[in-house]
């Protein structure tokens, strides 16, 4: 990150061993003692992390300071997700330890590219010794990220090697990779307290964006709303901070209690908490035994740490050195993002095993031992946030996607999902609806051809119906699909000829029925049989027994009421539409003299049962005909 005068910004981290000298090298880098509290003082070991500042050239470095103790790596690690170089710190007169080897590890697992190794106490050791720690350290670090970095001996005391270690870290640091400055902003809070006057103020590494004065952020996971009151960067006043840099942030519209370190303050809606992540995994090669599916581990995330389930997608162990692909299934949320770094300790001891990066942030449960889960999943990895974004759009079918719901899966912002989404719409990669969700070309033209399929041979099994329902049509062929969606697919169809619409049926092709033979003389009769009836009908069950053909009876009172030839009152009584017509006008009579309608006036004026006048008033309900008011209806509309 380039800030005003040409200055760029760098995150520097330390490690190592306890006692090994982080702390009084980094006093004598910047002349700040970073043990703040006096219990630290008092027992001469770091607790917590520390912060300080350090000018060389045209670099600005903020420097965490880490403590080495091995019941505080916990606190490390909180601070170690957002460096962007480190200083292995190994004393000469000790050489590389337990600890040593866990900061190392867990510098590997976070993808941190560049750094330097610091052989402290310098002045406490001969020559001889110093090559023999020299080595030591090489050997230490061989096949793991600081392979081949140099390696300068200092001394805090004496200032020794000093002026060697600041050049080094100038020369790392031109070629650190600039966090984005665009887009939403990402800090994840390794510290809280309150200052007079400003309230609660967290602080961080900024991750991604930039945030000013006045800004609006969310709380994450909890979604509290909070408003900037105050930036400073490196304990400066500023009107800006960015990506890259130490940053405290004064928050409004939160207490001190309401937000603690693992926390992250983001540009709202632009992350969303989850409970699962899949994920790159690989084991320690230094670790004791292999990691067991279903193993509970702790999972460090940014400043985070919060306890899972380890599921291994296609084996039982994973041994260590090796690495697969695996889903995290989180007892808490945790805010993730795509590419980001973690690292795994065992849940007792606690110990780094394992890390890895996030492959899919948002992802679906999977199933073991599922080669087509496994290709998809190994297709999004490869890809990277495009490929995601595909195989999420074609995996939600007809449902289609929403972009904001594709910016959470990818990581991506709203701009780049939209740009993306151009850019496969050009290619016919991909579409969006009217409601302007994202839906795959390849899903829609197979679905169109699922739906006229269906349609054909839902009129061949029923000849004597004009067609379906539009809902039925959806859950036989759409599935999943969404009901604007899959009516934009329907209008589509129409729209070519394929389809025709009358009310909400749907048929292949248009047209009309044709009753013949057979057909025609039982469609006459069943007519026959309800008009004859009037209000006192008799039920299906009946009908259908006393039918020649009660299959293709069942079919032409299917038709009937699809034609508004019968009206169904319940699943067993069907009145004529005459006699529909004249109970209709009879309860219109009866409100317009009386005001409202009861089941006993109707029953009496229609000399029929309750069984009748029930359902009848019932339906006119349902048709918003009348509307119920305790035991009288009144009319509130003209339908039929």
């Amino acid at each position: 990150m380039t800030e005003s005068g040409g200055v760029r910004s760098v995150i520097l981290g330390t490690a190592g061993h306890i006692d090994h000298g982080k702390t009084t090298l980094v006093k004598a880098l910047t002349g700040v003692d970073t043990d703040r509290l006096e219990e630290e003082r008092r027992r001469g070991i770091s607790i917590e992390l520390g912060f300080a500042r350090l000018e060389v050239g045209d670099v600005r470095f903020g420097i965490v300071d880490v403590p080495g103790h091995e019941r505080f790596v916990k606190n490390m690690l909180a601070g170690a997700g957002g460096i962007d170089l480190v200083v292995l710190v190994i004393a000469a007169d000790e050489g590389v330890m337990p600890q040593t080897r866990e900061h190392l590890d867990i510098i590997d697992f976070l993808g941190v590219e560049r750094g330097v190794i610091a052989l402290t106490k310098r002045d406490a050791v001969d020559e001889e010794s110093l090559e023999i720690a020299q080595l030591d350290a090489e050997e230490a670090v061989r096949g793991t990220v600081l392979d081949g970095a140099a390696v300068i001996p200092v001394s805090g005391v004496t200032g020794e090697g000093v002026g060697e270690l600041k050049a080094e870290l100038a020369r790392l640091a031109a070629d650190v990779h600039a966090r984005p400055v665009d887009g939403p902003y990402r800090l994840p809070v390794d510290r809280v307290f309150v200052m007079e006057g400003f309230g609660t103020v967290v602080t961080g590494t900024g991750f991604s964006g930039g945030v000013a004065v006045g800004d609006r952020l969310e709380i994450l996971p909890s979604g509290r709303s909070v408003r900037v009151r105050r930036v400073q960067v490196h304990g400066h006043d500023v009107e800006r901070a960015y990506a890259g840099q130490r940053t405290a942030v004064a928050l409004h519209g939160v207490s001190k209690d309401e937000v603690e370190r693992g926390r992250q303050v983001v540009t709202p809606d632009s992350l969303q908490p989850s409970s699962m992540v899949d994920v790159r995994l690989r084991v320690s090669a230094r670790w004791v035994r292999p990691l067991r599916n279903r193993e509970r581990v702790r999972v460090h995330l940014a400043s985070s740490e919060d306890l899972a389930r380890v599921i291994l997608l296609d084996r039982d162990e994973l041994a260590p050195g090796e690495d697969c692909l695996a889903q995290l299934r989180m007892e808490t949320p945790l805010v993730p993002a795509l590419g980001d770094r973690f690292v795994l300790r065992s849940y007792s001891p606690m110990v780094a095993m394992a890390g890895g990066t996030i492959v899919d942030p948002h992802p679906v449960k999977h199933h073991r031992h599922r080669p087509e889960e496994l290709e998809a999943l190994a297709r999004r990895e490869g890809g990277g946030p495009v490929a995601i974004l595909l195989e999420t759009v074609t995996g939600a079918g007809l449902a289609g996607v929403k972009p904001k719901d594709l910016a959470d899966a990818t990581s991506l912002t709203m701009d780049e999902v939209r740009a993306t989404v151009e850019e496969e719409k050009q290619t016919g990669n991909l579409r969006t609806t009217a409601g302007g969700r994202v839906v795959s070309e390849d899903v829609w033209r197979v679905s169109r051809r699922a739906l006229l399929e269906e349609a054909a041979r839902w009129r061949d099994r029923h000849p004597l119906r004009w067609g379906p329902t539009r809902e039925e049509l959806r859950r036989t062929v759409g599935g999943g699909a969404s009901v604007p969606v899959f009516g934009e697919l329907l209008e589509e169809a129409a729209s070519g000829g394929d389809l025709a619409f009358r009310g909400d049926r749907v048929r292949l092709g248009g047209g009309e029925v044709v009753f013949e033979g057979a057909a025609a003389e039982e469609r006459d009769r069943l007519e026959a049989l309800y008009r004859r009836a009037a209000e006192n009908a008799p039920d299906r069950r009946e009908v259908l027994a006393g039918a020649r053909d009660s299959d293709l009876a069942a079919e032409i009172l299917a038709t009937l009421l699809d034609q508004e030839r019968l009206v169904k009152l319940t699943e067993e009584i069907y009145y004529h539409r005459e006699t529909w017509d004249r109970a209709l006008a009879t309860v219109r009579e009866i409100c317009a003299a009386e005001g409202s309608v009861a089941v006993g006036g109707l029953r009496d004026r229609l000399g029929i049962s309750r069984k009748y006048a029930v359902p009848l008033l019932e339906t006119m309900d349902a048709r918003r005909i009348t509307r119920r008011d305790g035991d009288v209806r009144t009319l509130i509309g003209e339908g039929a």
